[in-house]
């Protein structure tokens, strides 16, 4: 990957966790966390790997019981790993689960990033894919703003048909899908507020108009080594210059440690 593209890819980076800290993306963030909380906590292995960041200090996998996990973003200032998620640096069938962070909606290509996290995912991991949704209030400020190049209006905003078909190109199956983030993106807190009844919508068939949708995939194919029982170590799947984390510091890991 040529280094413009880095740098390219890192100033998207940079500027989602810009709009984040905005008072609308404050509240997404937030509603977003609360998604991830309930469905990571029921996902199990030895490895997990977070690509991407919404904050300098957030780790979206806090409630992953996994007990190994890497924070990996294009430069260490709020990872444990500078790598870029066309060219994941770990061996073939080690991870158990992948959360990419909006990480399709600023790649310039996301078949690549997802064909690398097939690569590198065991046979039945789960692959947690945030992103934001063309249909909802979000999708509707990116068409007004369709000329802009500040993001998040910038990105891609995949449709859930379009992705579903690159899961099964690839032998992922969707086995859960959630949206988050009915309020519309303004920036505004005292108008968040008051537009916080809008949350209770998806008891009533709109939620699937939240700004941001989470698919979570499992992946189906079959690898011919089989798995190694629960009772024996698992071979290092770290790149080398990447510690492990004990049992006890895994469980406080956050988004903004160096490994060393």
């Amino acid at each position: 990957m040529r280094e413009s593209e880095l740098y390219r890819l890192d100033g998207f980076s940079r500027k989602l966790q810009g709009w984040y800290a905005s008072p609308a993306g404050q509240v997404l963030h937030a509603e977003l966390q609360d998604t991830l909380d309930q469905l990571l906590s029921g996902l199990f292995g030895y490895y997990a790997l977070q690509v991407g960041a919404l904050s300098l200090q957030a780790d979206s996998m806090q409630s992953s019981p996994i007990g190994q996990k890497v924070y990996m973003t294009l430069d260490t200032e709020c990872g444990t790993l500078a790598a870029s998620p066309l060219a994941l640096p770990f061996q073939q069938d080690t991870l158990d689960l992948i959360v990419l962070l909006h990480t399709l909606d600023f790649s310039h290509d996301p078949h690549q990033v997802l064909r690398e996290a097939h690569r590198v995912l065991i046979s039945e991991g789960h692959l947690v894919l945030v992103g934001f949704n063309p249909v909802s209030m979000m999708g509707l400020g990116r068409l007004a703003l369709k000329h802009t190049s500040r993001v998040p209006w910038v990105g891609h905003f995949y449709t859930a048909k379009r992705l579903k078909d690159w899961f099964s190109l690839l032998d992922f199956s969707v086995v859960q899908t959630e949206y988050v983030g009915l309020r519309p993106p303004v920036q505004n807190m005292r108008v968040q507020q008051r537009l916080q009844f809008l949350n209770h919508a998806g008891r009533y068939g709109l939620a699937r108009l939240g700004g941001v949708r989470i698919f979570v995939a499992k992946k189906r194919v079959l690898t011919l080594t089989p798995r190694l029982q629960p009772w024996r170590p698992r071979q290092r799947v770290l790149p080398v210059n990447v510690a492990e984390p004990s049992a006890r510091e895994a469980s406080h890991a956050r988004a903004g440690r160096y490994l060393h």
